[in-house]
């Protein structure tokens, strides 16, 4: 057991927010040495870690203190460990991407908590070992004075891993690549479920469907109240769970165009946080969950990643994904334009798009072919990666652009 244990002694973790100090208690709650990384210019939880001395008090699921390095070089950053978890809201995936790029990766896999498909930007750009997408986040978590406080774990994770034509040459043995997943599985402290395919976890992402339904229909209490409500108990009402309801249906559609079979809403939050009872369907749980109504946790403005990441990075590719189906998803449609009106802003134009990634002319199989191709229970094939034309660049070091959006 003490050999597995240490197989993965150090990780290093980008984004120093609520999930990046959750996770990194979390790490070393488990005997991991973390290196957490955050921008001078935002420094998340980083500044109450250095004022404790380097300890980071946590409580909830994950109650303790746990020494922690931090750094805002990310040199040091990746030199620390050869698996790198980034906890970046999805509008900040990009210029984390940038700033990867300048850097061999060869030897380094990269994770990415949460995913929403950041592998669409990411295919051609950086020369990891490795590129994994989760579903969402392990942990229900805020900030609270000096301590990062875990409402709640996730019980399972969606993740998936590059297709194999992209892969490593040191990933050809089927032996190192089971290696590779139970390395990554000592990261995790939850059940990780393997995906083949990136729609998989794309789709099984529910926080669009949880956040953009909610935050839209609750504008008006939002700018009025600073998010002083509680937003599943309150906020999430019976209509507004029934729409809620209405776009997890399109989603499942999707799902299921692609030959995925997706667990719909209220069967997932049976499964992650059942309180000694299932719930009977979508309101039940906003307004039954201890997890969720321990705090308000309502946005405080419109300017938040409830929108900003959820409907960029989740409701525009969910749409995309529909359209080459022929489906045309109308609620999800309705939210994307709504969010639009709410934020001033060009969703369609400046989402991770198709478009973006260079499948916008792609028909549905050949979108499914660059994303894993289809779900199936024959053993995955690997072939080498081109040589990479980044070569070594550790000596670079480049600013990280300003966030355009509130927490």
């Amino acid at each position: 057991m003490a050999e597995n244990f240490d197989s993965v002694p150090t990780v290093t973790i980008i984004g120093a927010g609520p999930c990046g100090c959750a996770f990194a208690a979390d790490l070393a709650s488990r005997g991991k040495s973390v290196m957490l990384y955050a921008h001078p210019d935002h420094r998340g939880g980083t500044d109450m870690i250095e004022k404790n001395d380097g300890w980071l008090n946590a409580a909830g699921e994950i109650s303790g203190k746990f020494q922690i390095k931090t750094t805002s070089d990310l040199y040091i950053a990746i030199r620390h460990s050869p698996f790198i978890v980034t906890t970046v809201p999805s509008y900040g995936q990009d210029t984390i991407l940038t700033l990867l790029s300048q850097f061999d990766l060869r030897n380094h896999t990269l994770i990415i908590n949460v995913g929403n498909f950041f592998y669409l930007s990411a295919r051609s750009k950086i020369n990891a070992h490795a590129i994994l997408e989760t579903d969402i986040s392990p942990y229900a978590t805020r900030i609270q004075g000096n301590t990062v406080f875990v409402k709640g774990c996730k019980k399972t994770l969606s993740i998936w891993a590059e297709p194999p034509n992209t892969t490593q040459v040191e990933r050809l043995d089927p032996q190192a690549e089971l290696g590779l997943r139970h390395k990554v599985e000592m990261i995790f402290s939850q059940k990780l479920v393997w995906c083949q395919n990136l729609l998989e976890v794309g789709l099984n992402n529910v926080n669009p469907v949880v956040h953009c339904p909610a935050a839209l229909m609750n504008a008006g209490w939002i700018e009025a109240t600073k998010g002083d409500f509680y937003f599943y108990a309150q906020g999430m009402s019976p209509a507004v769970s029934r729409v809620t309801e209405k776009l997890d249906k399109e989603r499942l559609a999707i799902s299921h165009a692609y030959g995925l079979e997706i667990t719909p809403i209220t069967t997932y939050m049976n499964q992650n946080y059942n309180n000694d009872r299932e719930y009977t369907d979508y309101h039940d749980f906003a307004s039954g969950s201890v997890v969720h109504n321990k705090t308000k946790s309502s946005p405080t403005s419109l300017n938040h990643r409830y929108l900003l990441e959820d409907v960029l990075y989740g409701l525009v590719p969910w749409y995309e994904l529909g359209v080459k189906c022929g489906l045309a998803s109308p609620t999800i449609r309705a939210l994307i334009e709504m969010a639009a009106v709410v934020s001033g802003f060009d969703y369609f134009e400046h989402g991770r798009t198709l478009k973006s990634a260079g499948l916008g002319d792609a028909t549905k199989e050949q979108v499914l072919h660059a994303l894993g191709g289809p779900v199936d229970k024959t053993p995955s094939s690997h072939a080498p990666l081109p040589e990479s034309p980044i070569g070594n660049k550790m000596e670079l070091h480049a600013p990280l652009q300003t966030a355009r959006v509130g927490a």
